[in-house]
């Protein structure tokens, strides 16, 4: 026996892995990852992932963070997930709550391993961004970060090196309070989530949470003249989940068994995410919908409109109306079928000031030139959490063809119909999950080297054939990225919407 097939790691697969890498040479000059992984919940979302030598060849991997307005993503480069993934809260950072303090049910004492921040589930920043304070933000930000490194990565921040994955719509002032880093490189996100399927040509569509954000990209290079935004995303849904259950929804309150109205207050940011993420789906177009353009439905109307045809079932949410120290009060919510079933229709009706994530993507495509528009329409990738609601994506495409058959702006896009597709359609756009995109491309960025097509190529075969053996393979960027040292900070930071490659600080 050589010595490259006694070398070859053992996968999760066992005999049927060693199969697949016997009958492809590739497989054995190329690493393999194991699949096994497991999340828990609590004060982040973990993975149980072993290490892997750096490809930056430094010896070392980067810190890859990918700073989303709800959750945070860390990891090291090395890794084919994040290794955590933190919701951050609102309040003062500076005064935590141990939940069970001497079994006295919780008490406010200084910071500590097991504790956690008091406040409500809420952004880490806004859209309008310039209103929050800069020692407010710089101290949640802190805060997060220095939970990130000592806490949950358990490394020291001198010692690593800093990948960014940066939306092209990522707050400048943001970019320039964690700039202080020791060296920090920024990557667009969009691209990097494009590069995870072996492909250098898109329409990637980021549907997060402030905002949808629609980014062309061909060859490796982001079109960032052509980015288009839409404010309907699942602050929008989370906004409209709370509407309609404060007017239809109904809850019980023990110990009485009678139905009464809900009160908003028991409907916590934190609440509205549980049941988004768990109950909420995304229906086909009504058979009445088809015969016009999309419009906005008021939300006094949409019981009438829905309640008798959904084919949903309605749950019972289990919800604390009430706490004294350990002993909680119980109650019950009602979810009306139709509000879980019909919920997510705020996303695709929009208006002249709000464009549907639709009308976003297609608008987009609008403004690129003739020739990009065929592969860019054949190549449409979706990212974002809010895209893994249930069957998003087959009501997207009922959207887009409904959009390019009856609505007059996007005639001159109809011809493309036939040529409308999914990256996800093919096998190298179904292994990493689409709220992750970015930060699995994030970690095999490297700046100012070639990229390499025939690598792409090998990548986008493995990805096809192996759907464990991708994260890592990824060639490095074609690309100039400013990397940013503590030392050579002056308070400027790479910026597209400024002239220069670096924009000063305010």
């Amino acid at each position: 026996m050589d010595n490259t097939s006694s070398s070859t790691p053992t996968t999760a697969g066992g005999s049927q892995a060693r199969t697949m890498a016997s009958a492809t040479p590739l497989s054995r000059v190329l690493p393999s990852t194991s699949v096994g992984s497991s999340f828990t919940t609590g004060g982040s979302l973990t993975t149980a992932l072993p290490r892997r030598h750096s490809i930056y060849g430094t010896g070392e991997d980067r810190i890859v963070l990918d700073l989303g307005s709800l959750y945070i993503k860390a990891g090291f480069s090395g890794e084919s997930r994040p290794r955590h993934i933190v919701p951050v809260f609102a309040g003062n950072m500076k005064t935590h709550w141990d939940p069970d303090f001497n079994g006295s049910g919780g008490v406010v004492k200084a910071c500590g391993e097991g504790c956690r921040t008091i406040g409500e589930f809420a952004e880490l920043y806004d859209l309008e961004i310039g209103k929050c304070p800069d020692d407010a933000l710089y101290d949640r930000l802190a805060h997060y970060l220095r939970e990130i490194y000592f806490k949950y990565l358990l490394t020291d921040p001198k010692q690593r090196k800093v990948v960014l994955c940066e939306s092209p719509m990522m707050p400048l002032k943001l970019k320039q309070l964690i700039a202080k880093v020791p060296s920090i490189s920024f990557a667009p996100s969009h691209m990097l989530a494009l590069l995870t399927t072996g492909c250098t040509t898109g329409l990637v569509i980021d549907v997060g949470h402030l905002e949808t954000t629609v980014l062309p990209t061909f060859s490796a290079r982001p079109l960032t003249p052509f980015v288009r935004t839409t404010p309907l995303a699942g602050r929008a849904l989370t906004q409209r989940l709370k509407e309609l259950i404060s007017a239809s929804g109904s809850m019980i309150i023990p110990p009485s068994t009678n139905l009464v109205a809900v009160h908003p207050k028991y409907l916590t940011p934190a609440v509205l995410e549980d049941i988004k993420t768990r109950f909420i789906f995304v229906s086909p177009i009504t058979v009445e919908a088809t015969v016009g353009v999309a419009e906005k439905t008021l939300v006094e109307d949409m019981e009438a409109k829905y309640s008798s045809v959904s084919s949903a079932t309605e749950v019972s949410y289990p919800i604390t109306l009430s706490k004294n120290g350990r002993e909680r009060q119980m109650g019950t919510l009602i979810i009306p079928s139709w509000i879980r079933e019909r919920c997510a229709e705020v996303l695709f009706e929009g208006d002249e000031d709000e464009s549907s994530i639709v009308g976003c993507a297609l608008e987009c495509l609008l403004k690129t030139p003739m020739h990009l528009r065929r592969p860019l329409f054949s190549s449409i990738l979706l990212i974002g959490g809010t895209t893994l609601l249930p069957n998003f994506q087959q009501r997207f495409a009922q959207e887009v063809l409904r959009a390019l058959n009856k609505d007059r702006r996007f005639k001159p896009l109809s011809g493309l119909a036939d040529h409308f597709e999914f990256l996800e359609d093919n096998g190298s756009g179904k292994v990493f999950v689409a709220n992750c995109r970015a930060w699995v491309g994030g970690k095999v960025f490297q700046t100012n080297l070639r990229l390499n097509v025939m690598l792409l190529l090998i990548i986008k075969h493995l990805l096809t054939e192996f759907y464990d053996t991708s994260g890592s393979l990824i060639g490095s960027l074609k690309s100039t990225v400013v990397e940013i040292t503590r030392e050579k900070y002056t308070g400027q930071v790479p910026d597209w919407t400024t002239s220069d490659t670096l924009s000063a600080a305010p």
